[in-house]
């Protein structure tokens, strides 16, 4: 099976380099929505806001979101196809480099999309607009549903110059001049940004989604723009620019409830990027999984992410990180820890192409500040340093082609 995946590869890779043309995630800050769906305060039924996002290294043309109508479960990571009700979508989109003019993105033409739980929704390539590369430019959302007691998806993410606010207003998405809404006479609202904000880059640029638990997510370092969890710390900053990045995950979340059968609509974002980025399975083994079953769940992901040709017609590289000691597990379950990261090391069986070893860096489980699980704020930029390094080659998409070759 190896074999004959290398020798795809390389097919694939003697057929030359071309230019981009498909689509892709461009930007960091794009989340699955991975919070209990919020219900409308008072006589609500609009939610808007604003959300920034910082681009790649590539000028990117042909933006487009995507939003996703299901969401991860906190305290289990199972994915919920919710809330019940529809939800009717206005996206807009705002460059802030010149003269800060919102844009509004179209679904086929229209002003609106409507989804049903468990679908995506795609808009329209925002017309005129380009966003340069290294830049922060922001996404607009504005969403009704049927009645004042229905819910919409929320992110619990505090991304760049997040916004968010429930009101009974009309859409600020075209307000002149761009910058903060106005949410006077409003109540708080989830700052709810796309699950992806895809485009065309003008050269090639890698870009990752990273299936992550609550040390992946940010349970106990910051919730900031500039932090969130060592997976974001380190693809906001790879040789200096952002790596484009999405977080599929949560609290308690296990590569078991991310299996592909159990979690069918994050699969449908996962064709928008080169990388996949495993950072699952501390909750597999705590629940007294032994190293088959172990062995058996990450091969359902990293073969399905192998089977999937990305934007550059390459098969999805798949990367992995170390699953780091606690304070919790048995010594059975010690034993399964070490011996599935020593799998990975040495490449799972032909699955992975890059294994990030992150334990030192994670430091001493008994000097975490909340419990013997989650590392505090100094191991995740630890980790991160050392994932951002890892993480280099991988900025051309066509790393391991090129190997292949």
């Amino acid at each position: 099976m190896a074999v004959a995946r290398a020798t795809r590869r390389l097919l694939l890779s003697k057929r030359g380099y071309p230019d981009p043309f498909r689509l892709q995630l461009v930007t960091g800050d794009t989340y699955f929505p991975n919070a209990p769906p919020v219900a409308l305060a008072g006589s609500n039924t609009n939610g808007q806001g604003r959300n920034g996002h910082v681009v790649g290294p590539a000028k990117v043309k042909n933006i487009r979101f995507l939003d996703a109508h299901a969401y991860v479960a906190p305290g289990s990571g199972v994915e919920i196809q919710s809330p019940a009700n529809t939800m009717t979508w206005q996206r807009a989109a705002e460059k802030l480099t010149g003269v800060n003019t919102p844009v509004r993105s179209l679904y086929a033409g229209g002003n609106t999309g409507v989804t049903n739980p468990g679908e995506i929704i795609l808009t329209d390539p925002v017309a005129g607009m380009e966003w340069d590369a290294d830049t922060t430019n922001y996404s607009g959302f504005y969403r009704t549903v049927p009645l004042v007691t229905d819910t919409m998806s929320s992110v619990t993410n505090n991304g760049v110059g997040s916004q968010g606010l429930r009101t009974t207003g009309g859409s600020q998405l075209l307000r002149a001049g761009g910058g903060v809404l106005n949410n006077s006479g409003t109540s708080a609202g989830p700052a709810c940004p796309p699950a992806m904000v895809l485009g065309i880059p003008y050269v090639p640029m890698a870009c990752v989604i990273g299936v992550l638990d609550s040390i992946g997510y940010f349970k106990d370092d910051t919730n900031t723009s500039s932090t969130q969890g060592f997976f974001a710390r380190a693809m906001r900053s790879v040789n200096g620019h952002c790596f484009p990045w999405h977080k599929q995950g949560i609290d308690a979340n296990k590569i078991q409830n991310q299996m592909v059968a159990v979690a069918p609509v994050q699969k449908l974002l996962w064709p928008y990027v080169t990388d996949i980025f495993i950072q699952l399975g501390t909750n597999d083994i705590a629940a007294s999984a032994d190293l088959a079953t172990m062995k058996a769940r990450f091969t359902d992901l990293a073969a399905y992410a192998r089977s999937i040709v990305g934007p550059y017609g390459c098969y999805l590289r798949v990367h992995a990180s170390s699953i780091i000691p606690r304070g919790t597990l048995t010594g059975a379950q010690n034993t399964v820890r070490n011996d599935y990261n020593a799998w990975l090391a040495a490449k799972a069986d032909g699955l992975l192409d890059k294994y990030h070893d992150i334990i030192a860096e994670a430091g001493d489980y008994t000097t975490y500040p909340n419990d013997e699980i989650h590392p505090g704020s100094t191991p995740h930029a630890n980790m991160a340093a050392k994932v951002s390094a890892g993480m280099v080659p991988y900025v051309d998409p066509y790393f391991e082609a090129r190997l292949a070759a």
